[in-house]
């Protein structure tokens, strides 16, 4: 399968496919023999990731990473434009007409979206993918797993696992996943532990060809969390939506919409004045 330039954003990859693009290459990984590791980097993570050069270097060497969230796909426009002018005028498009921005990233994609679609499809048209599930809390995997056993027979989640991202647990779960022959690994330990234990225990689990980090995935498709409507998210405000329904977020929301955008202006500035 051909692959475009990667697109860098603060010092992180990305690579410019579309929702669809995305997901046709992670089925053509489970087929090519090799193990792959997929990220989802949002503005979090690449905040995490200026301060942190060892995950930096291990979200720059999966296979592939796509940006979950609006704010990426604004930043490869600011990072990729000839001034912080246009990139700000980038910006307010976005927010107000995103049909009309040219996008160096096509357009977001994000783990729980991917996680949903790789589960519905990994048991059809001649598919027979086995999954496993590892992390989040208060049940969210077996939930998933009953729920998607009821709607598809033929569904194969052969395992979940709670656990802990602590190294310490690394031999017992590693020794679930082997012992259930996962083809595919969805991950939500959150960031950036979730990432750092594939990279970690990837070699280990031979069987898994495809392992994802997908956040609070898990509590979205278990409906334990409500997600933000369409709309909301298609107008980059799922943030708002998360404020509004989740007050306890509010530091990490901040990070992500404000700290997130006033660095990288900085650094877009910085990068204009050195060269």
């Amino acid at each position: 399968m051909n692959k475009k330039e990667r697109v860098k954003v603060m010092g992180v990859n990305f690579d410019p496919v579309t929702y669809r693009e995305a997901l046709d290459r992670i089925f053509f990984m489970l087929k090519d023999g090799k193990q792959h590791q997929v990220v989802t980097p949002n503005p979090e993570i690449l905040l995490k990731a200026q301060s942190d050069a060892k995950y930096r270097t291990i979200l720059n060497r999966a296979s592939l990473s796509v940006p979950d969230g609006t704010g990426i796909i604004w930043a490869a426009s600011l990072e990729g434009s000839l001034s912080i002018k246009k990139g700000l005028w980038h910006m307010l498009l976005m927010l107000v007409k995103p049909s009309k921005v040219k996008r160096i990233l096509p357009e977001r994609v994000t783990g729980a979206d991917l996680m949903r679609d790789v589960l519905n499809m990994a048991s059809k048209n001649g598919n027979n993918y086995r999954i496993f599930l590892l992390g989040a809390r208060d049940g969210a995997g077996k939930q998933i797993q009953s729920s998607y056993r009821f709607k598809d027979k033929n569904c194969q989640i052969v395992g979940s696992h709670e656990g802990s991202p602590n190294p310490s647990e690394d031999a017992n779960i590693v020794s679930e996943i082997n012992e259930s022959g996962a083809d595919i690994l969805f991950v939500a330990y959150g960031s950036p532990q979730q990432e750092k234990w594939i990279h970690r225990n990837m070699k280990n689990i031979p069987s898994v060809k495809v392992a994802i980090g997908v956040g609070g995935a898990f509590d979205f498709l278990a409906g334990n969390v409500k997600r933000a409507p369409k709309f909301w998210r298609n107008a980059g405000l799922e943030w708002l939506w998360r404020l509004i329904n989740q007050p306890r977020r509010v530091q990490r929301i901040w990070n992500a919409v404000f700290v997130f955008p006033y660095l990288l202006v900085v650094r877009s500035i910085n990068i204009k004045f050195v060269k």
